[in-house]
């Protein structure tokens, strides 16, 4: 399983990218990854690209990669479900997460 989120727009305009690999994790932090994907229901998420954001609003693209396939989506951070918010923020903590411009 690979998660990517890229983050752009808001104030500066800026797009960056966090890439997370399962495998690159312990099992206990792999496990975490999955089960924290499948909380935030992100494998059954809608593509939902916002088409009026709010100004200054950052869009994220969430890519999942596992056993079913590709799926990604598109959010705002206006209307970012709790739980999508909350992946987001623990895979941004994990050390073996690698970040860069997207």
């Amino acid at each position: 399983m690979r998660l990517s989120v890229v983050r752009g727009g808001g104030v500066a305009g800026i797009a960056t990218r966090t890439e997370l690999s399962a495998d690159s994790l312990s099992a206990n932090d792999a496990s975490a990854l999955r089960a924290k994907v499948e909380e935030a229901g992100l494998a059954h998420l809608a593509d939902d690209v916002p088409a009026h954001p709010q100004p200054d609003d950052l869009l994220y693209q969430l890519t999942l990669e596992d056993e079913a396939g590709v799926h990604t989506v598109h959010l705002a951070e206006s209307t970012l479900p709790e739980a999508i918010r909350s992946l987001i923020a623990w895979v941004d903590s994990m050390p073996a997460a690698e970040h860069g411009r997207a």
